[in-house]
Order: structure tokens, then C-alpha cells, then sequence
């Protein structure tokens, strides 16, 4: 049961201001439309498809920069051993399970790819899916499964609510100057961005921050025929100070380790709502994974 594991501990090395956070695989991913009608009837059978790739994100906002210049300063980061879909996977699990007690669950990933890390951020989601109709067209065990939940990133071109502009999947922001950003996007999904202070001064707003990012599409397929049952797409992050830190750098103001656990807080809280908009923890039932050999070909 994925559930059991022994977490598993990644290096994340950012290129940038950020050093190293240390990220434990401990759940994952992120939103609200995909909510089950209370009065439908379960399905017997669900399978998760996670195909976030393994490329994190890394954007920080550049200080005194012309206004015909891209005001951020972008990095990505690999993330080995197919680290982030397995923390969609424990988010998913257990928002699943709440969902639908008693059915069995079967938990995938689709293994990422060097033809993946060279698709550009906006033209992500198209090319994922595609990859993943591939895999599951001829994939015997797609006929036992009622749906499918598959999660792949999402691209925001624009910016919004004091976060950067073209972000994807899973990352982190900085905003290491004061911005006078206030706008509202009443039309788009989006968890609670009320900023988190480590510290204990709990100041309740802040125009400098660090925000981990969730930016995530859900598709449900028909597991039969593989039809689009629907599809809904989420712009999570959780802006994130340290008022007990003096450095005048946001991004400084945190260890390596403080950050990873913030990170993972965020991504676990994040991947439950994208089932049920809600917090909930429940015992899985049965939950069956596919043997090795059952994952896609990579060719080299």
C-alpha cells in the first residue's frame, strides 16, 4: 500500500538564491472541480494515472528590472526516481479513499521522459496527454477500471494574485520585493492564499514571500472507452514568510529544511482538495498496483 512506504528523502537543487530543500515524499497534488455528487453512485473500480513530469519549478522575481525585460529570474529543476508524480499519488490515495470507501484503487505513474523535459511549459498538458492515451489504449487492466484520474501540469501565461507569470505544475515563487499586485480571479479555482508566518509574530499579509505552487489539470476518463467524463484545472500556492528572521532576502529567511517541510505541507494539503475541496484523511481499503512491466517503454 503506497501509504506504507518508507518515505523517501529528495534533494532538491534549485539553481538559484535557494539552495537545497530537502522534499519527503509524503503526499501531492491539488484541487476542488472534481468533486463527487453526493447522491451518484461509487465506482467499483478507479484507477490514478500521474503524469506531472519531474521538472520543478523555480521563479524569482528580479529587483529593478526594465519593463522590457522578463522581471524574473526562471530555473528548472529534475527531481529523480519519478519523485513528484509519487507525491501526487499519496495525495490522490487518500482523497480517493474518502471518496469512495470500498472500492479498490489502482495507483500509476507514467515515467518521464528526456522528449518530455524538452517540450516547452505551455505545450506541457497537450503532449502529456497524448502520452498517456497511448499508454492506456492498449492497456489490458483499463477494462476492470470505471475511471480514470489522470493529473498532468498546468501553464498559467499570466500573472495573478501577487503570483509570477508563466508558471507550471509544481514550484516555487519568490517575491522578494514589495508588489502592489491585488487582483481577483472570482472565475478560477484557487486555494486559500492567506500568507503562512513561520515566525511568532503571525503578521497576517506580507508584499515580500516565498509560495510553493500547485498549477494542475485533472482529467476523469471513462475507463472503458476512455471518453472525457470531465475536466477541471487548479492554481494552488500558500505565500510563506518568517518574521523571526532578520535577513532582509524572504528567500534567506528560511533553512533548507524548513522549506521542504513547507513545500510538502502545501502539495499534501493542495492534492486533497483536488479530489474534495476539503481536508480528510481515511484508512485506504484495497488497493492493487500494477507490476513494473506494466509501465510504458521508455525508449532511450
Amino acid at each position: 500500500m503506497l501509504r506504507s512506504m518508507k518515505l523517501q528523502v529528495l534533494r532538491l537543487t534549485l539553481c538559484g538564491a535557494v539552495a537545497v530543500a530537502s522534499l519527503a515524499i509524503v503526499s501531492s497534488a491539488s484541487a476542488q472541480g472534481v468533486a463527487v455528487t453526493p447522491n451518484a453512485t461509487p465506482p467499483k473500480s478507479v484507477a490514478v494515472l500521474a503524469a506531472v513530469g519531474d521538472q520543478f519549478q523555480y521563479v524569482r522575481r528580479k529587483v529593478g528590472i526594465g519593463s522590457n525585460l522578463d522581471p524574473y529570474i526562471r530555473r528548472w529543476a529534475t527531481m529523480g526516481g519519478n519523485g513528484l508524480n509519487m507525491m501526487v499519488l499519496r495525495g490522490m490515495d487518500r482523497a480517493l479513499a474518502s471518496q469512495f470507501p470500498g472500492s479498490e484503487l489502482t495507483l500509476l505513474t507514467l515515467t518521464p521522459t528526456a522528449e518530455d523535459r524538452a517540450v516547452l511549459p505551455q505545450a506541457r498538458e497537450a503532449h502529456t496527454m497524448k502520452r498517456v492515451l497511448d499508454y492506456l489504449r492498449p492497456l489490458p487492466e483499463r477494462e476492470k477500471w470505471e475511471q480514470i484520474f489522470v493529473v498532468t501540469p498546468r501553464w498559467l501565461m499570466d500573472e495573478r494574485k501577487g503570483m509570477g507569470s508563466k508558471l507550471s505544475g509544481i514550484g516555487l515563487f519568490v517575491q522578494p520585493i514589495a508588489s502592489n499586485v491585488r487582483e481577483e480571479f472570482d472565475d478560477i479555482a484557487v486555494m486559500d492564499a492567506e500568507v503562512r508566518d513561520l515566525g511568532k509574530e503571525k503578521q497576517p499579509r506580507s508584499d515580500t514571500y516565498v509560495a510553493p505552487f500547485f498549477y494542475i489539470q485533472v482529467t476523469v476518463l471513462d475507463g472503458k472507452t476512455l471518453a472525457v467524463l470531465r475536466r477541471e484545472e487548479r492554481y494552488d500556492f500558500r505565500k510563506i514568510i518568517n518574521s523571526d528572521s532578520a535577513t532582509l532576502d524572504v528567500e534567506k529567511s528560511f533553512t533548507a529544511a524548513q522549506l521542504g517541510s513547507e513545500i510538502e505541507r502545501f502539495v499534501e494539503t493542495a492534492a486533497r482538495r483536488m479530489v474534495v475541496d476539503r481536508e480528510g484523511t481515511v484508512d485506504v481499503g484495497t488497493v492493487r498496483t500494477l507490476p513494473p512491466q506494466a509501465q510504458p517503454d521508455v525508449k532511450k
